[in-house]
């Protein structure tokens, strides 16, 4: 059994790794997709794997609910077991994509430009490339 202090630590290092999944997750594998869709997708799995749920009456103590669920319907009874981790799943999940409807109207998508549009967009960058042609007179002194 954890005590107190052990059980604070393995949720930390459990909450630490779910949400550095999820930035790598937000950065590399959603990246093709639009910005719309990553966030959607981003808040749908925030919510499968940060929601914490009591994983029994008797329990005094949180785990993850997804990890409940999953251990619950395949060790113990099976659907009747599970169906209060799964609920609490979903309806954290629904909260979480409510908060992700919320965040498109608190702050809209702006249209990402592409490397070639932003780099030819600022000519102040100081740089001038190799065939450069200037059409100020050069001063041959």
């Amino acid at each position: 059994m954890l005590t107190s202090q052990s059980y604070v630590v393995a949720m930390l290092c459990y909450t630490g790794a779910g949400l550095i999944s999820l930035v790598l997750i937000h950065r590399f594998w959603l990246a093709p997709l639009p910005e719309g869709y990553r966030r959607l997708l981003t808040g749908l799995l925030a919510a499968l794997l940060l929601t914490p749920v009591m994983p029994g009456l008797e329990a005094d103590s949180l785990a993850p609910a997804l990890i409940v669920a999953l251990f619950n319907a395949a060790f113990l009874d099976g659907w009747s077991s599970a169906r209060h981790a799964v609920w609490v799943l979903l309806t954290s999940s629904a909260g979480c994509m409510i908060l992700a409807a919320l965040s498109f109207w608190l702050f809209p998508l702006k249209p990402r430009l592409s490397r070639a549009e932003y780099t030819s967009k600022d000519p102040s960058s100081g740089v001038q490339p190799d065939n450069f042609q200037s059409t100020q007179p050069r001063d041959i002194s």
